[in-house]
């Protein structure tokens, strides 16, 4: 429905669009998704497991009002605006069109004194004060105006004869910043900060790079999630959400229920009751105050006498409309069939139900940090209602990093009058450095005074609940995006998931496009996590950023630059006390290598602990990208140049058979784990590069992989997909792919069924010969007595290994992987490779695109793996010359890992250790099964790896 108000009224005569074929009455200027709601679509897409969703967040953060627009795949409904003839659908097409187009060279280069993320009232502050003190500011903002959600302005849909004071107060700071000389750029999604002064944006699709002096960060909040059975039921939506249709878009889905915590529940009520709008009642979860409360309300009074009268307004207001407003009360479940239709609630006086057409929920908010931890903030962990990360600043809003500010709700939820203080404040002090003698300004530090005391009274009227996970039932969903639920959550937990990291490896949950904003705190809370380090790592891009739109050609290389990983033995240990323990066999590392050789020599019938200092698999094992590579890599010739001799030529003999044994393991799981071999495509992009793949193909028959060569004709039939204008390509059949997530899983648990002591968290500081077998001791003061020693250790090996005299060569590499989303049906069944150029490619069982291709990675200061943008965009670069299907898709996740750089695999006894076995190899994923069964033969006595990869054919000392 419309809303009616006396003063407003729309701008422009309706225009027509259609959905699903569905003419549908619609006016320029408003959002897709209030046009839908006013004409009764409440059901925008349907999820792969066909489930029905519509709008929920409104403001672009859960990605849940996914629809098609003229042909373009994925696109958010609550921003996009209508135009005349929009052509909209629920699916994905099959070939959607492109989403931007393809760049000009490289990313734009933009400089200036103040950049300014986010057009909130935090950042319209600072970027005012900035630019009155004379600094050049940019503001970016995902809007199409500034405002934020507090100061959202009209909709260009409509006019309004006699604005609020909250519209005028916006519209007001707008001119300002305006007078001042601020340069807005509007539909910017900021997609990666790799430094303070390389911030990756994209501005009506064209890729940017900002180079500020400084930084501030006002990417405000989003209401936190409220996991009850039904709430991604369509017309379930936040209170933001429902507001923003009500009060920017003039549009309500019909009768509403209210149900959380805070004034914003009460404010959108009387708006929509304003409105003629019928609301079935107000869910408050607080306790009534009564006269307890009066000290508070007070309180309130004296610190904002304006805010406190319009609360007292909105209870008038709902009073006389007849609305009931019950305190004490909490959403049980939402219901419907197929969209919402009622509320089970909580209430002291015991349940009720109450039917409507639609549910607001808000129970508080989550500041937006993904920025300012990608790049390596200071944060903290507040521990009240679900929990959240917020930014540490100091009073003028600067961060743990110098250059860097972060203010309002994105850095510590206050609400808009301490944003806007706290923002004037970060843009003089920003302005201070770069124009020494710009002045303080004490009274927005009295401002901010009042502000901090209003809301602390507020908040005390308004106590917020305390969150408790077991509440959640099992059936409940958490994770909206990948449709996981809270039983799976705990299921993973009870395998051995023990982290937030490994729990969400195990059942995807934050994997998908909103990047965990809408679960990530529940999730957080269901593992026990409470500190920053459990919470999940924000990956660029940090919204889904079209792929076309960063593919820009890089420089290729012939190997990827080596870094210095962190040293595995630390500074000081723990004196080893009590008893020792003893086994047969002490692995060391347990990534898929170290699992496969425990997990093969414990079926040998041999004691076996696996010492892993973090958390089995957690590492490079489901950081790669799922390949299953058999035949030769064209850029990595080593083993084609040293003959059919080398270790690296020698893979080819064990390669078919490590994919035999990963069939194997997922039998034995009762699962496929995704296993897929229906060929490996290397392209050639010239004559001259196809000869060298004869010669490749030839070595690879030799050892018995069934690998041919295509022609250009061949390739096309064989490969539809792919670009035009290849010269050929080698085919290799038994390649493939398969799920590292689900295989890590499966592995883990034969390991523990085979009866290997698994110990998670255990760092070997030390370990020597002792008689004919060795003595380990751990960084917590335990002792290992073992009679062989496998070192497991990747990255670490060569570093393992000096610590008994046996150094081998081991260098790491960070190395990247990317996924985009689904795509709307199937476009490849092939690995593909490039035959010169760094890619691999393949698409997953759940339709979307793997990236890869050994495109590096860095180690920050922390010596944790990170992006580098140049990385990102040279592999989509290189994907979308292979690939145009991929033009029409979004890369919504990058990660990197840290893998093993040596030449050719390192395998069995070393000669000069008796006992000593090493387990290390490159293409650890495939070959882990197969060379941890080799390494398990040898250490029982049998015959092993053989002489191919053995550490004796180094000389070293």
């Amino acid at each position: 429905m419309r809303l009616t108000h006396a003063a407003i009224r729309p701008s422009a005569e309706a225009v027509g669009i259609t959905f699903e074929g569905r003419p549908i009455p619609a006016l320029p200027g408003e959002t897709l998704a209030a046009a839908l709601t006013a004409a009764g679509e409440f059901v925008f897409r349907y999820t792969q497991s066909g489930a029905p969703r519509g709008l929920h967040c409104g403001m672009g953060a859960c990605y849940d009002c996914l629809v098609t627009i003229d042909g373009r795949a994925n696109q958010r409904a609550c921003l996009a605006k209508v135009t005349p003839g929009m052509v909209v659908q629920r699916a994905a097409p099959a070939e959607p069109a492109p989403l931007a187009a393809a760049p000009e060279g490289q990313a734009a280069r933009l400089t200036c004194d103040v950049l300014v993320l986010g057009a909130g009232p935090a950042g319209l502050s600072a970027a005012i004060a900035a630019a009155e003190a004379g600094c050049q500011v940019i503001a970016l903002d995902e809007r199409d105006a500034p405002g934020g959600q507090y100061l959202k302005p009209l909709a260009p849909s409509h006019a309004h004869a006699a604005p609020d004071r909250q519209f005028r107060q916006g519209a007001a700071l707008r001119a300002r910043a305006l007078a001042a000389g601020v340069t807005f750029h509007f539909g910017a999604t900021v997609w990666g900060g790799f430094a303070p002064e390389d911030i990756g944006a994209l501005v009506g699709g064209r890729a940017l790079r900002f180079q500020p002096r400084r930084l501030v960060i006002a990417l405000g909040a989003h209401e936190r999630p409220v996991p009850i059975p039904g709430w991604t039921l369509p017309g379930v939506m936040t209170t933001g959400c429902l507001q923003t249709l009500a009060r920017a878009n003039r549009v309500s889905p019909g009768r509403v229920v209210i149900a959380g915590n805070g004034p914003l529940n009460l404010q959108l009520a009387c708006e929509l009751v304003e409105g003629g709008v019928q609301v079935a009642a107000v869910l408050e979860a607080a306790p009534n105050p009564g006269f307890a409360g009066l000290r508070q309300a007070l309180r309130l009074a004296a610190a904002a006498p304006d805010l406190a009268w319009d609360g007292a307004r909105y209870l008038a207001v709902l009073r006389r409309a007849g609305v009931p407003v019950i305190w004490g009360a909490r959403p049980l479940a939402a219901e419907g069939p197929g969209r919402f239709a009622a509320l089970r609630a909580a209430t002291p006086r015991g349940e009720i139900r109450l039917e409507a057409e639609a549910l607001a929920l808000n129970l508080g908010f989550q500041p937006e940090t993904g920025l300012a931890r990608a790049l390596g903030c200071a944060h903290q962990f507040r521990d009240f209602g679900l929990g959240r990360l917020e930014t540490v600043t100091d009073a003028e809003g600067r961060t743990s990093l110098p250059g860097v500010f972060a203010i309002g709700d994105g850095a510590q939820v206050g609400g808009a009058r301490i944003a806007l203080a706290r923002g004037r404040l970060a843009g003089l002090a920003a302005a201070r450095d770069l124009r020494p003698g710009v002045a303080e300004d004490a009274a927005t530090r009295r401002a901010l005074h009042r502000a901090i005391g209003f809301q602390d009274a507020l908040w005390r009227f308004f106590a917020v609940p305390e969150f408790d996970a077991a509440t959640l039932a099992d059936t409940t969903l958490v994770c909206r995006c990948e449709e996981v639920t809270a039983g799976t959550l705990r299921a993973a937990q009870a395998a051995g998931a023990g982290s937030l990291g490994a729990v969400k490896k195990a059942t995807r949950a934050g994997m998908g496009r909103c990047q965990g904003r809408m679960c990530g705190a529940t999730v957080a809370r269901l593992v026990g996590a409470a500190e920053e380090a459990g919470w999940a790592a924000p990956r660029a891009p940090l919204k889904p950023v079209p792929a076309i739109a960063l593919a820009m050609e890089k420089p290729e290389w012939l190997e990827g630059p080596a870094v210095q990983p962190a040293p595995i033995l630390p500074t000081h240990h723990t004196p080893a006390t009590g008893p020792a323990e003893a086994c047969d066999v002490l692995v060391v590392g347990g990534g898929a290598l170290g699992l496969s050789t425990a997990l093969y020599s414990a079926r040998e019938g041999l004691s076996v602990i696996l010492a892993e200092r973090g958390e089995p698999g957690q590492g490079a094992t489901t950081g790669n990208a799922g390949s299953l590579h058999i035949q030769l890599h064209a850029y990595d010739s080593a083993g084609a140049e040293a003959g059919p001799e080398s270790a690296a030529a020698q893979v080819l003999s064990i390669g078919p058979q490590s994919v035999a044994l990963w069939r194997e393991i997922a039998t034995e799981a009762g699962e496929t784990l995704g296993i897929r071999t229906e060929g490996g495509i290397m392209l050639a992009e010239t004559p001259a590069l196809l000869e060298r793949l004869v010669a490749k193909v030839a070595m690879e028959r030799a050892f018995g992989v069934d690998s041919r060569v295509l022609g250009a004709n061949e390739l096309m039939s064989v490969a539809p997909y792919l670009a035009p204008g290849f010269a050929g390509a080698a085919f290799c059949a038994p390649e493939g792919q398969m799920d590292p997530l689900r295989g890590l899983s499966a592995l883990y648990a034969l390991v523990r069924r085979a009866g290997v002591s698994v110990r998670s968290g255990t760092t070997i500081a030390a370990v020597a010969k002792e008689g004919a077998g060795f003595r380990a001791e751990t960084a917590a003061g335990g002792v290992i007595r073992a009679g062989q020693v496998v070192n497991a250790c990747g990255p670490w090996a060569g570093e393992f290994a000096a610590m008994l005299g046996a150094p081998i060569p081991v260098r790491a590499a960070v190395q990247q992987v990317m996924v985009t989303e689904a795509a709307g049906g199937e476009v490849m069944r092939h690995l593909v490779l490039h035959g010169s150029r760094h890619l691999s490619a393949k698409q997953g069982d759940a339709g979307h695109l793997v990236l890869g291709g050994a495109w590096p990675g860095v180690l920050d200061a922390a010596g944790r793996p990170r992006n580098l943008r140049e990385s990102i965009e040279g592999n989509l670069f290189v994907a979308g010359t292979v690939l145009p299907a991929l033009a029409g898709l979004q890369v919504i996740r990058a990660w990197t890992g840290l893998n093993v750089q040596v030449p050719g695999p390192i395998l069995g006894a070393d000669p000069r250790v008796q006992g000593l076995h090493h387990a290390v190899t490159f293409n650890g994923w495939t070959l882990g099964p197969v060379c941890g069964r080799l390494v398990a033969e040898g250490v029982r006595g049998g015959k092993g790896p053989g002489k191919p990869f053995s550490s004796a054919r180094f000389r070293l000392s």
